[in-house]
C-alpha cells in the first residue's frame, strides 16, 4: 500500500514502461550503428573494386548491345551459344577488315610523322608551315624551345619501356575479361534477370520487367545508335579530305570519329585538326571543309540524332549535358560514353515510380466497418 502512495498510485508499470523505452531506443541505436557499418563497408569494397566494376558496367552496357544482335540470329532456330559465337565472330571479322584497309595507311602516316620529328627543329619547321597561312609563325618562334621539347616530354609521359610494357598487358587482360563478362551476360543474363525478379513480389514482377526491357533497349539503341553516327562522320570527312587532298586523311577521320563518340562536344573538338590541316594547305580548302563539317553538324543534329536516338532516349538538353558532366567528372571518359543511357535509365526509373504513385493514389481503399 506504501508503495503505490509513494508511487501516486501506478506502481510498477512507470519502471516497465521505461525499461521497454530504453530497450527501443537500444535497438534503433544498434540499427543505426549496423547500417552505418554496412554502407561503409559497401562503399570502401566499391573503391577497392573500382577497377573490376568499371569492367562490368562496360560488359553490361556490351551486351546490352550485342542482345538485339544475338536475339536475330536465334530467330533462325540457332541456339544461343552458337548465336552469341557468331556475333563475336562477326565483331571480330569486321575489326580485323576495317583494320586491314585502313593499317597500311595510317602506317604509312604515322611513319611520316615519326620522321618530322626525329628531324632537327622538323617539329617547329612543320608548325611554321602549317601556321604560316593563318599569320601564326611568330607565335610558333616564339615557343620553338617548348615545341622542341614536346617530342620528350610526350615520351617521358609514356613511361619506360617496363611500364608501357605493363599497361598494355593490363589492357589485353582487361580487354579478355570484359569479352568473358559479356559473353556470360549474354549467355546467362536471361537466368540471372529471372532469378532477381523472383525476389520481388510476385505484383510488381511485371513492372520490373518492363522497365528492365525499356532500359535494354535504350542502351543497345544509344551504343549501336552512337557507333553508327561516328563511323558516318568519320567516313565522310574521309571523303571530304581526300578530295581536297589534305594530308594525314585517314588518321584525321579516325581522329574525328573517335572524338564524335562523345556526345554534345565531341564532333566540333574532332573537326579543329582536319581543318587547321587543309587551311595550312590553302584557306580555300579549309573554309571548304569547314563548311563541309558544319553541314553536316547540322544534319547529324537534326536529322541523324533524331532518327537513330528517337526511340531509345526521350531526355532534354540539359539533362544530357548534366548527364554527360556528372559521368565525366565521376568515371572520367568511360563516365561521359555511358551518361546518357545511363539518365536515360534513371529517367525511367522515376516515369516508372511515379506511375506507380498515380495507380496507387487512384485504386479505391478498402473501408472496414465494424457492427
Amino acid at each position: 500500500m506504501r508503495s503505490s502512495v509513494l508511487t501516486g498510485g501506478k506502481g510498477l508499470p512507470d519502471d516497465g514502461a521505461s525499461v521497454i523505452d530504453a530497450r527501443t531506443t537500444a535497438e534503433r541505436v544498434l540499427v543505426i550503428l549496423l547500417t552505418t557499418i554496412a554502407v561503409l563497408f559497401v562503399a570502401y569494397l566499391c573503391y577497392r573494386l573500382a577497377g573490376i566494376i568499371e569492367l562490368i558496367i562496360v560488359s553490361i552496357f556490351l551486351a546490352a548491345a550485342l542482345n538485339p544482335l544475338v536475339n536475330a540470329l536465334r530467330r533462325w532456330r540457332l541456339p544461343r551459344v552458337p548465336a552469341i559465337l557468331m556475333v563475336f565472330l562477326l565483331l571480330l571479322v569486321s575489326v580485323l577488315a576495317i583494320a586491314a584497309l585502313a593499317f597500311p595507311s595510317l602506317l604509312a602516316q604515322a611513319k611520316a610523322i615519326l620522321a618530322i620529328l626525329q628531324q632537327p627543329e622538323g617539329l617547329t619547321h612543320e608548325l611554321q608551315r602549317l601556321a604560316a597561312p593563318l599569320g601564326l609563325s611568330g607565335i610558333v618562334q616564339r615557343f620553338h624551345i617548348q615545341i622542341e621539347a614536346l617530342p620528350a616530354q610526350l615520351g617521358s609521359a609514356a613511361g619506360s619501356f617496363t611500364t608501357v610494357t605493363t599497361n598494355t598487358v593490363n589492357g589485353v587482360a582487361a580487354f579478355g575479361a570484359v569479352l568473358v563478362l559479356t559473353f556470360f551476360m549474354l549467355s546467362d543474363g536471361e537466368t540471372m534477370v529471372g532469378g532477381l525478379l523472383r525476389l520481388a513480389p510476385e505484383t510488381q514482377r511485371p513492372r520490373l520487367q518492363s522497365l528492365l526491357q525499356r532500359s535494354a533497349r535504350a542502351v543497345s539503341g544509344y551504343i549501336s545508335g552512337n557507333l553508327a553516327i561516328s563511323a558516318i562522320a568519320g567516313a565522310g570527312a574521309f571523303v571530304g579530305m581526300t578530295v581536297l587532298g589534305v594530308p594525314y586523311a585517314l588518321a584525321l577521320a579516325v581522329l574525328l570519329a573517335i572524338f564524335d563518340l562523345i556526345p554534345l562536344v565531341g564532333a566540333t573538338l574532332g573537326a579543329i585538326p582536319p581543318i587547321l590541316a587543309a587551311y595550312a594547305i590553302s584557306p580555300v580548302k579549309g573554309l571548304i571543309l569547314l563548311a563541309y563539317i558544319v553541314i553536316y553538324q547540322q544534319i547529324e543534329s537534326h536529322v541523324l540524332n533524331p532518327l537513330v536516338y528517337g526511340r531509345s532516349v526521350h531526355l532534354p538538353g540539359l539533362a544530357v549535358f548534366l548527364a554527360i558532366m556528372i559521368g565525366g567528372t565521376l568515371i572520367g571518359g568511360l563516365g561521359a560514353l555511358i551518361a546518357i543511357p545511363v539518365a536515360e535509365i534513371l529517367r525511367l526509373l522515376l516515369e516508372e515510380l511515379r506511375g506507380h504513385k498515380v495507380e496507387a493514389a487512384a485504386s479505391p481503399r478498402t473501408v472496414s466497418t465494424r457492427g
